[in-house]
């Protein structure tokens, strides 16, 4: 497994490719400003996938360029993901692109396993930052948490959909019930260890 991490537009959204040897890949979180890597994102991988750990705008502009490949949102954010003021593109004066039945769809829920490409990705639904959020934890040892968990702190609530109580839920159900090697890839800023955030993230009430 290889593991990229791009930091795209103009919110500084952590997207990322993982890999086989065979150069297939699965996109996670495509967000703004891709124009400038797509060309060589599909020279290099024969992309098979795309996981959206929730539906604002830095996180999901960029499937416009891979609307023929499967796409995997979680249940309770599949609603979410059409509507302008909860996928905040109302914010930037835009119009999401796709209305329903345009793309390929799979919903997601709680626990499911999905095995891509060979990889075991386990569903973590996690509430807060949006009503459907969610994180992807691949062969039990990487997290990808979306705008669930970050280094030291945690994403915002009080945008359409978010629910303070559910992050608090959300956040204490990743640090008390994942392994403390597991390796955290958040939606912005730098990578971290569930060690690492359940001494030391100051969002986590104990």
């Amino acid at each position: 497994m290889r593991i990229e991490s791009f930091t795209v537009g103009s919110l500084f959204t952590n997207m990322y490719i993982i890999s086989n040897d065979l150069n297939e890949a699965i996109i996670i979180d495509p967000g703004m400003g891709l124009n400038k890597y797509i060309k060589s994102f599909k020279e290099k991988y024969d992309i098979k996938a795309v996981l959206l750990t929730h539906c604002h705008i830095d996180h999901i502009d960029g499937i416009e360029y891979f609307m023929d490949l499967p796409i995997y949102i979680h249940k309770n954010e599949y609603d979410n993901l059409f509507n302008d003021d909860i996928n905040l593109y109302n914010m930037f004066y835009r119009t999401f692109k796709f209305n329903k039945g345009d793309l390929d769809i799979r919903l997601l829920s709680n626990n499911d396993i999905l095995n891509i490409l060979g990889f075991n990705i386990k569903v973590i639904y996690t509430p807060g930052h949006t009503s459907g959020s969610c994180c992807y934890l691949f062969d039990n040892k990487y997290l990808f948490s979306g705008d669930t968990l970050f280094n030291g702190t945690c994403g915002r609530c009080d945008f359409p959909s978010g629910n303070y109580s559910d992050m608090d839920k959300s956040l204490n159900y990743l640090v008390n019930n994942l392994d403390l090697s597991v390796i955290v890839y958040p939606g912005h800023n730098d990578i971290t260890t569930i060690e690492n955030e359940l001494k030391y993230n100051m969002a986590i009430k104990r």
